[in-house]
């Protein structure tokens, strides 16, 4: 009786071990040695020149969506307004990007209180991408999310921008959102030019991380996800 009570004790702990969530990896960040050798090898780094280029940091702390989306917009090329205080230069800016039309999806003081939704996002870029398409974490897969991101990373004409949690990937912080620039395949591991730049350098996340990073649900009760934009 004895025997078979422990019996049942150890199979309980065993199956309450196996579903605990895997800790997240420890991001490599791009200030760190191994970020070097990683570009090194990473096969799809196209986008990261193009992006790069046009590298912001949020003006706002709830700003991360703006700034995305106007890093993304010029490095596709994507025509742009006139930037008073840059005139006669054109270039998306975390200003001019709010159109009148963009106004009505999110306003300014809004967005200052609660930043972008995937959805939002994805309606803001709709704006001036020719095609823009969202995917909930909850209806995909850490399987499919590669496969588009790889695919995604090898047409020039393509960005991927993600809605992850911060806490979900070792950092500090809650919902926050950024481009995808590069895609190492040995160690499975994406470069996320992140948007904070006050805060955190770019770094390499697993893509299982960073797939796990945005299940969890976001002020619309919906989960984060990614945003695949076309020029």
């Amino acid at each position: 009786m004895i025997l078979k009570s422990v019996r049942n004790t150890l199979a309980a702990a065993a199956l309450a071990f196996a579903t605990l969530p895997c800790l997240a990896a420890e991001p490599i960040y791009f200030n760190q040695p191994e970020s070097a050798a990683l570009f090194a090898s990473a096969e799809l780094k196209d986008d990261y020149w193009s992006l790069a280029h046009y590298f912001v940091s949020e003006r706002y702390l709830t700003y991360c969506g703006i700034a995305s989306s106007v890093m993304t917009l010029n490095s596709l090329g994507v025509k742009s307004p006139v930037a008073p205080l840059l005139y006669p230069y054109q270039i998306f800016t975390e200003e001019n990007i709010f159109t009148e039309d963009a106004l009505k999806i999110k306003p300014v003081s809004t967005i200052e209180r609660e930043g972008l939704t995937l959805p939002e996002l994805s309606q803001l870029l709709a704006l001036y991408a020719s095609e823009v398409q969202h995917t909930f974490a909850a209806d995909s897969s850490v399987e499919e999310f590669r496969q588009v991101a790889l695919a995604t990373l090898q047409d020039p004409n393509k960005r991927l921008i993600i809605n992850y949690l911060r806490t979900a990937v070792e950092q500090v912080g809650g919902g926050h959102i950024s481009p995808i620039a590069a895609y190492d395949e040995a160690s499975d591991r994406f470069l996320m030019l992140d948007v904070a730049r006050y805060k955190y350098p770019p770094s390499w996340i697993t893509a299982s991380d960073m797939f796990n990073s945005m299940l969890p649900h976001d002020s619309d009760g919906e989960s984060r996800g990614y945003v695949v934009v076309s020029k």
